[in-house]
């Protein structure tokens, strides 16, 4: 019975050689397509494990729209276990066009950006950009950011010098990079400057590297728990800076309107004594003139001589006078 079996089975193989091939063949590509599949993920994410580890990739992120202050730093420098490193951040657009970009201050060791061509700034006026702008922008050529029309740029000067391009860590999609608070609302791209470049007395982030998740893989379930617990630390001992740092801002800048609130009444009262003086000059000019109209034709004379004299320098103290006023 076996042996029948056997020999139909040959038979039919035999028989039917391209149908025999073409089933073998689809079963080796689909079983070649299951162990690709299978074995993409992980080498997807060792690759990108890799690259996250020589940018030394932040874990979490502090970014403040009024700021991090002298407070905010020092509190955020008891963090146990964790490297916290602040920089610079600023959204603009490109002169000329809505594209918004994002400029950064080089960072020193946490997130640092992988040189793709050329190098990183060195001297002020020098900037790096998106490794994806290769294509519209050349080293050496020049690229100019227009200032927000309302409050102050954070920059000391607009126009860098490009020296290269990078990749980042931080933002590994080229398409989709964010919203922006520049330009038409969506991130075109970012660069990197040197921090003694922003004129601000505050920084705009921090980022912070724990030593406990260093040696995790960042797609780990062990990563992504560790990492939540820390956030949720980190909310807690952050929870009422905002609060408080709005309160100060709004009491510095109530100060500084009841500061100009003062000038200005001060200036009110010059203005008010200056016109008194002058009405009251007029005054004086007029009555004698007055009298002058009684006295001989010698004295009259000499008289009127010092009246025109005293009307020129009334004159000139009421143009001083309306100056003042228009300022």
């Amino acid at each position: 019975m076996k042996k029948t079996y056997r020999k139909d089975l040959f038979q039919s193989v035999t028989t039917s050689k391209g149908r025999f091939v073409s089933i073998l063949t689809l079963m080796m590509l689909g079983s070649l397509a299951l162990v690709g599949l299978k074995v993409a993920s992980p080498n997807m994410e060792r690759t990108a494990e890799d690259y996250l580890r020589k940018a030394n990739t932040l874990d979490l992120a502090v970014i403040a729209d009024y700021g991090l202050d002298k407070e905010d730093q020092e509190e955020l420098k008891t963090l146990q276990g964790a490297s916290v490193e602040f920089g610079y951040m600023v959204d603009l657009t490109v002169e000329n066009s809505e594209e918004a970009v994002r400029l950064y201050s080089k960072p020193e060791s946490i997130s640092t950006f992988q040189v793709t061509e050329g190098r990183l700034p060195e001297a002020e006026g020098e900037i790096v950009l998106a490794d994806f702008w290769k294509d519209r922008y050349q080293i050496g050529q020049t690229i100019t950011f227009v200032k927000k029309e309302e409050g102050k740029t954070l920059l000391k000067s607009q126009t860098f010098t490009i020296t290269g391009f990078v990749q980042s860590s931080e933002m590994l999609s080229q398409k989709d990079l964010g919203s922006a608070s520049s330009g038409n609302g969506s991130l075109a791209g970012y660069g990197v400057i040197l921090p003694s470049q922003f004129d601000s007395d505050v920084y705009s982030i921090a980022r912070v590297r724990y030593d406990d998740l260093k040696n995790l893989d960042a797609f780990s379930s062990d990563y992504k728990t560790k990492r939540t617990q820390h956030q949720e630390e980190l909310q807690d001992l952050l929870a009422d800076n905002g609060q408080k740092r709005l309160a100060g801002i709004k009491a510095n800048g109530q100060k500084s309107l009841e500061e100009g609130k003062e000038q200005l009444q001060t200036a009110e009262s010059n203005f008010q004594n200056g016109k008194s003086q002058i009405e009251q000059a007029e005054s004086r000019l007029k009555t004698q003139e007055e009298q002058a109209t009684a006295l001989p034709e010698p004295q009259k004379s000499q008289i009127e001589g010092q009246l025109i004299k005293a009307k020129e320098e009334l004159a000139t103290q009421k143009e001083n006078w309306l100056r003042q006023r228009v300022i």
